[in-house]
């Protein structure tokens, strides 16, 4: 009977034994876990991954914004760019316009809504005493021309302007009749060729007469300034004709090899 007990006693221990081994985890239970945790983190980084990719697309396929609206509510038409790209259109507008300040000279202003005798602006070269005087217009125009070719034109216009201009006896229109698309000669620099007249019209002379006007015109791009909004004064004129962000660097007559800088 002894021998019988004993044996069931050691029977219980071995039983008990395999339980509380059964409650452990072993070193492949552990690793089991660890290889089924590391495939979950995986997959949820691939899913992470792929919206990611998804929203970036829907970006990149996103079509640009075609209107932008101002301070003052108007909305007006705009295009990605690039900072020294500029559209043909408003190279070639930037230059008419600009041709059309600097050499269109009427001895009138627009000051307070009404129409008054241009006093003109006094204008000396650095190696000179003479002095010259051009139109209000075309001082302001000439802040569309590049700084080292500013100065240059505006004292060759002071011997173009006839004196009479100031009292109202002559008048000097800027025709335009042609001008070319813009053809880029290097990164954020373009030429146009413009063929235009120079109409002069005198009290003496109704019917004018006219000068030919054909250059080669060199415009580079520039940053546009930003002032305030209620700037006035010559602030006003600076970002007003620069705002196109382009400059007059050079220019030439039609066919000539020597550019004017």
């Amino acid at each position: 009977m002894s021998s019988s007990a004993d044996s069931q006693q050691q029977y219980r221990l071995r039983f008990l034994e395999s339980k509380k081994n059964n409650n452990k985890f072993s070193n492949s239970d552990l690793m089991g876990v660890f290889v089924v945790s590391s495939l979950g983190l995986h997959v949820l980084l691939i899913l992470g991954l792929g919206l990611l990719s998804l929203s970036f697309f829907k970006l990149s396929v996103k079509p640009s914004p075609t209107l932008v609206q101002l301070g003052t509510g108007e909305s007006i038409p705009v295009a990605p760019l690039g900072s020294k790209d500029r559209t043909p259109d408003v190279i070639k507008k930037f230059t008419s316009d600009s041709l059309s300040l600097l050499m269109t000279w009427s001895g009138s202003v627009q000051q307070g809504g009404q129409t008054v005798p241009d006093k003109g602006v006094e204008i000396q070269s650095s190696t000179s005493t003479r002095r010259a005087k051009i139109t209000t217009p075309a001082y302001q125009g000439g802040f569309t021309l590049s700084e080292d070719f500013r100065k240059e034109f505006l004292l060759m216009i002071g011997k173009l302007t006839p004196s009479n201009v100031f009292a109202g006896n002559t008048q000097v229109v800027f025709v335009p009749l042609s001008i070319s698309q813009p053809v880029k000669i290097e990164e954020g620099k373009w030429r146009i060729d413009v063929v235009a007249n120079l109409n002069v019209i005198s009290q003496n002379d109704l019917l004018g007469t006219t000068i030919p006007f054909n250059k080669e015109v060199f415009v580079q791009a520039v940053e546009a300034p930003e002032y305030k909004a209620n700037a006035d004064g010559i602030v006003a004129v600076v970002q007003r004709v620069r705002s196109s962000g382009l400059e007059i660097y050079a220019m030439r007559d039609l066919g000539d090899k020597q550019v004017t800088k």
